[in-house]
């Protein structure tokens, strides 16, 4: 075998070893609105770009030879930017799909306190959450305590639930289904959402108090609050909503251990009727522990900043907690973006 290490491999390693750089380079852009601008105006040549952000020319080479070596932006022939097809989707701001919320969720939030991951590794802690004010002992909890920030979290969830469960609400069908309650639902985008694809569906989240009040608001500005509302309550200490024959785990089970997924599952299942089912919506890890990447890059946030306790599971761990509670027929199935979603039914 060669010793030699080729430059794929190189630039591989780079990507790793200066990955904060990148990021750091994308941030900036996305401060500055780099992508909405070259958007409008389809491509822009080094000296308009300077001048469209106000900034010198050397800096602004080094944020652009940044950009183009990545790959988020192209340069062409006649030395004019370009956004490139995933930054013109993710990075603009009249994008649907845009992540810019999520760009500064990962700046305020998880650039500090993944700066604590090997700490966090060493003791199964999330040690990270001394970079955030307050004693409580979850990320959610203390979040209260700095509303600039909390108001980041919250727009890079919608977010993160636009991206996704429009793929969600096609590929599962609720015709049967009279009552779904989100578990930990937030502000309300799933159940707004699948209200909206299935019409005879009534739905509830049910999170903590001080999350029902934001619930509430995006539903009344949704025209759907005949059949949408906002319960509050503790999913570990209160009893799930009784009369609901679905519950819905979106993005959720990968905050809590397993030990307490297994709860949780155990409760839905002596709350459901017979046919109630469960429905599981996440990120998947691969069954072989391998990846997907995505799963390899989140995990590590609910180890260090969120709880200290959760990950991304594999597709086997979550079908096995859900026969353990009690539940017989399992369906799954693959989504866009590394998603995917279980459905474990009550016999």
């Amino acid at each position: 075998m060669s010793e030699e290490i080729t430059q794929q491999e190189v630039d591989n390693f780079l990507k790793i070893f200066g990955g904060h750089i990148l990021f750091q380079t994308l941030r900036a852009a996305v401060e500055f609105d780099l992508f909405t601008k070259l958007s409008v105006h389809k491509q822009l040549t080094l000296v308009q770009i300077t001048e469209l952000l106000n900034i010198q020319k050397q800096p602004a080479r080094i944020l652009l030879l940044g950009l183009v070596s990545s790959g988020i932006l192209k340069k062409n022939p006649d030395n004019t930017y370009a956004n490139s097809r995933a930054a013109e989707i993710a990075l603009t701001s009249h994008s649907p799909r845009n992540v810019i919320s999520y760009v500064k969720l990962q700046h305020h939030v998880m650039y500090k306190g993944m700066f604590h991951l090997f700490e966090s590794i060493k003791e199964y802690k999330n040690v990270g959450l001394q970079e955030f004010e307050g004693e409580e002992p979850t990320l959610y909890q203390r979040l209260g305590h700095t509303p600039e920030v909390k108001q980041i979290f919250q727009d890079a969830m919608h977010e993160l639930s636009v991206y996704a469960n429009k793929d969600l609400a096609n590929h599962i069908d609720l015709a049967d289904s009279k009552f779904l309650v989100d578990i930990g639902g937030g502000d309300g985008t799933n159940i707004i959402e699948l209200a909206n694809k299935f019409q005879n569906l009534r739905a509830a989240v049910f999170d903590l108090p001080s999350v029902c009040p934001i619930t509430q608001g995006k539903i009344n500005q949704s025209n759907l609050t005949d059949r949408l509302s906002a319960i509050p309550g503790n999913c570990f200490e209160d009893e799930f909503p009784g009369d609901a024959d679905c519950y819905l785990f979106s993005h959720f089970c990968t905050i809590w251990s397993e030990q307490k997924n297994k709860m949780l599952f155990r409760k839905a299942y002596d709350a459901l009727p017979k046919n109630g089912k469960v429905i599981i919506f996440n990120m998947m890890q691969d069954n072989d522990e391998t990846g997907p990447l995505s799963t390899a890059l989140g995990s590590p946030y609910f180890l260090t900043i969120a709880t200290g306790e959760g990950m991304l599971y594999t597709w086997n761990e979550y079908e096995s907690w859900l026969r353990e509670a009690g539940f017989s027929e399992i369906k799954t199935a693959k989504l866009p973006q590394d998603h995917g979603v279980i459905i474990g039914v009550k016999g």
